[in-house]
């Protein structure tokens, strides 16, 4: 017997400093810091909800549903149909199936450089920089290092009310994985 526990996993307890969600029902991928997706959990303005998959009894996994644009520094990126249609998401994919293609959009963007990194651009006003060709600093402040790691969710109907989604995104905090989806 699988057990019903689900365990802390999920944008608390995840190592990335961007979160990309992929909401292919409204055509949107939604990206930002991972930092400001765990202090909209943490504000106590959002409700927590329970997750299911198909065939499992029980909750499969526990969040928040944190409509898009109360997340702070969150970019909405529309995507142009023939990208959708060239992944080809269907609501009858499996988790897995849906993961992978999120992950694959993702890549594309990444590779055409659509893809926007919480940058902090800072003027140059020193006159000598500037004659020395700086005219804007762009700082990492919200990653520690070099490397950025992306964390990249499929919220399939995840999305604005308005564009046809569920009026959120679910920000995952606790899971239990019983048919070993990665």
């Amino acid at each position: 017997m699988v057990s019903a526990v689900l365990h802390d996993y999920g944008i608390q307890t995840e190592h990335s400093h961007v979160r990309a969600h992929v909401c292919p029902v409204v055509k949107r991928v939604y990206v930002y810091p991972t930092e400001c997706g765990v202090q909209a959990i943490e504000s106590g303005h959002y409700r927590r909800t329970s997750g299911f998959q198909k065939g499992i009894e029980g909750a499969t996994a526990e969040g928040f549903l944190v409509p898009p644009m109360d997340i702070r520094n969150i970019v909405a990126l529309a995507i142009a149909d023939r990208a959708w249609q060239s992944i080809g998401f269907r609501d009858s994919d499996s988790l897995g199936a849906k993961g992978e293609k999120a992950m694959r959009l993702v890549c594309q963007m990444i590779k055409q450089g659509l893809f926007p990194v919480p940058f902090v651009p800072l003027a140059v006003d020193d006159y000598n920089m500037q004659l020395d060709g700086m005219d804007i600093v762009i700082s990492q402040s919200a990653m520690p290092m070099d490397d950025i790691i992306v964390q990249v969710k499929c919220d399939y109907a995840g999305g604005e009310k308005h564009l046809g989604g569920t009026g959120n995104l679910f920000l995952q905090v606790a899971e239990r994985n019983p048919l070993g989806i990665c």
